[in-house]
């Protein structure tokens, strides 16, 4: 555990101390001495509670599949306020008084966000 700690810490520490010192520190650790390692966000905003892929499939009125998308694209849903869809590195807020089947990305975050818990 220290061993991949102590690998995160180095793989972070590409950042220079003054830009460092600007970022939110979530972690550090002390190296005995005087010395210590932080760790901030760099990148990034609200958590997410969803990570998901999602696929694209085309029926006819039979229900018979005409096309089938081989790609996988990946969104994070966010079901709190404000809640949110990212696409990418993209964030699309979602607007809740979207009527369902108006808005895919509305749709995805009530599909995870509105589902009853047993």
């Amino acid at each position: 555990m220290r061993r991949v700690l102590l690998c995160l810490i180095l793989c972070a520490q590409s950042a220079s101390t003054a830009a460092a010192s600007e970022l939110a520190i979530f972690h550090t650790a002390s190296f005995g001495g005087s010395r210590s390692v932080s760790l901030s966000l760099a990148e990034g905003g609200p958590a997410f509670d969803f990570d998901v892929v999602i696929t694209l499939s085309e029926f006819d009125g039979d229900g018979t599949v005409l096309y089938r998308d081989g790609g996988r694209h990946q969104a994070s849903v966010r079901c709190i306020a404000p809640a949110m869809v990212r696409i990418n590195s993209a964030d699309y807020v979602i607007d809740l008084s979207t009527r369902p089947g108006t808005d895919w990305k509305h749709d995805l975050w009530a599909a995870l966000c509105t589902a009853p818990v047993s």
